[in-house]
């Protein structure tokens, strides 16, 4: 019985899923929740809203947090749709968990609720700042599953000695490659 690896995507579906999901993602919420600038036509306020979320929402965590995740988790797991999705989830909300935990104004309410008061969250403001990143978890979700489609779906498990005859320097000096290897050679 051959021994198993996780095979991981090539590098070039995983940068084309690095520049067209964000921007997928950014639409997809520009669709659903508009911002107002004083643009009469819808239209224009959703191209205007995906500039803004893809250029301050959406680029900056993905090369932030998930290049570095795709290249430490590169190998090491699987990249079925399951995870992908909860690496978009954490890449899409983790900075706003940040700011709303982080920086927060003095006094603010939103429809007649006090959601921050002397500088601290208030229980009304707690709800508000769960369903904000509720709302955003599951955009990364969606974008976390897009990417898997882009970048990693129809990817099989592949024997170890296909992975170590590949020309990958990376898999070839990794430990547990090594000691499988060991173990083969010797049988």
């Amino acid at each position: 019985m051959a021994v198993t690896t996780f095979a991981s995507p090539p590098w070039w579906r995983i940068a084309v899923a690095l520049i067209v999901v964000p921007l997928v993602a950014s639409f997809a919420y520009a669709v659903y929740s508009p911002a107002y600038q004083g643009l009469p036509d819808m239209m224009e306020r959703v191209v205007q809203t995906t500039a803004v979320v893809a250029f301050f929402g959406a680029y900056p965590p993905t090369v932030v947090l998930g290049i570095p995740l795709i290249l430490y988790f590169r190998g090491r797991v699987g990249a079925s749709l399951a995870n992908c999705a909860m690496a978009g989830a954490s890449v899409a909300t983790f900075p706003w968990l940040c700011l709303t935990v982080f920086f927060g104004p003095d006094k603010a309410y939103t429809n007649d609720h006090i959601t921050y008061e002397n500088g601290m969250m208030t229980w009304w403001g707690l709800l508000e700042t769960t369903e904000l990143l509720a709302e955003i978890a599951v955009f990364g979700i969606a974008a976390g599953g897009l990417f898997w489609l882009v970048a990693a779906a129809g990817i099989k498990r592949q024997p170890v000695e296909k992975c170590l005859n590949s020309g990958s320097r990376y898999r070839a000096e990794h430990p547990i490659i090594r000691c499988l290897s060991a173990r083969l050679s010797g049988l």
